[in-house]
């Protein structure tokens, strides 16, 4: 019995080794990572996003009473697209961006950091949607997962997937590959009004032909960047608007000196200046490589009139209000100083 039991432990022993070496071969040599594809999700209902986004404007409409709402998706849903965005230069902050050339739709999924180093523009993404939840920020929908209650307090209608885990249960790489031009909407000052809906949102489109401007617009002064403090140590934030010329600073896109760190807003326009329509912000993190890039500078003319550079840029096309519903501005969010052509 003795010598059994001995028998056993050895062969215990060695199964124990050899499982560990199989893990150090895999970990040596591992096998190529999975390309998911249509037919994988042949049990789950693949819809368009556009499609996907009607499920929460069935139920609460697309105007002021649906800001921050959330849809909690309960059944097999499969959503894919390419990705369109890239958070490698900084400006894009925990979100990746997925068009659905079919639908000619596009839809923000709320994921981690350092996207770019798992998803690359141009790849298919797949996303199993069950006990996720569309949210709606300030006229935005997103997908992500169910808020908290702090998260709902704060305006929040879902929440980023920040563990790898619920990752790995809801996002699946498939192929690599190319933006091509059918992956950006073109707009110049002769179509946008026609060709530029709120259908759009989410998109990545390539502005043609806009004008950069100073001064005001819709009760802002551009450009401008916010800061961001905690006087006497207290744990809410409080936000001032500053402008570059008044600190003394260079229009920049974002502020970035010191150690601290605040958005900056700038304002671009097809040429109208009564409406919100044909008039963009482009929001900059400064966070971003390009934060300190000087804006385009202002001409005049020897009768002292402002001569507006003009230029291109491709970005994805946002929406943003305040937290009624009101003060709609469209911005633009940037994926690097490449997309801004002036």
């Amino acid at each position: 019995m003795k010598a059994m039991n001995k028998i056993v432990k050895i062969c215990m022993i060695a199964a124990v080794v050899l499982s560990f070496t199989g893990c150090y071969n895999d970990f040596d040599d591992p096998a190529p990572a999975k390309v998911w594809t249509k037919e994988d999700f042949s049990n789950e209902k693949i819809i368009s996003i556009k499609d996907f986004k009607q499920l929460f404007y069935d139920v609460y409409g697309s105007g002021e009473t649906s800001l921050a709402k959330t849809l909690e998706i309960t059944e097999d849903y499969v959503i894919h697209g390419k990705v369109i965005s890239s958070d490698q230069a900084g400006n894009v902050y925990k979100s990746v961006y997925i068009y659905d050339e079919e639908s000619e739709s596009a839809i923000e999924l709320k994921l981690m950091v350092s996207n770019y180093v798992f998803y690359h523009p141009g790849q298919e993404i797949f996303v199993k949607t069950k006990g996720l939840a569309i949210g709606s920020y300030r006229y935005m929908l997103s997908v992500g997962g169910m808020p908290t209650a702090t998260d709902i307090a704060k305006g929040y209608a879902n929440r980023n997937l920040e563990t790898q885990l619920l990752v790995n249960a809801h996002i699946f790489p498939g192929a690599l590959g190319e933006l091509t031009a059918a992956d950006t909407l073109v707009v110049n000052a002769t179509n946008y009004k026609t060709k530029l809906t709120d259908a759009a949102l989410g998109r990545l489109v390539r502005f043609e032909g806009l004008e950069y401007k100073a001064g005001t617009f819709d009760g802002d002064t551009y450009p401008q960047f916010l800061e961001v403090t905690y006087p006497g140590g207290q744990t809410e934030a409080v936000y001032t608007n500053k402008f570059y010329e008044s600190e003394g600073l260079t229009p920049t896109y974002a502020y970035s000196y010191n150690n601290q760190r605040y958005y900056g807003s700038s304002w671009f326009s097809f040429g109208g200046t009564s409406t919100s329509e044909g008039n963009y912000i482009v929001r900059v993190s400064g966070y971003a490589n390009f934060a300190l890039q000087p804006l385009p500078k202002i001409e005049k003319t020897q009768e002292g009139n402002p001569i507006f550079p003009k230029g291109d840029i491709t970005a994805i096309y946002t929406k943003y209000s305040a937290k009624k519903g009101n003060y709609i501005k469209y911005q633009l969010l940037v994926n690097s100083m490449n997309d801004i052509k002036f």
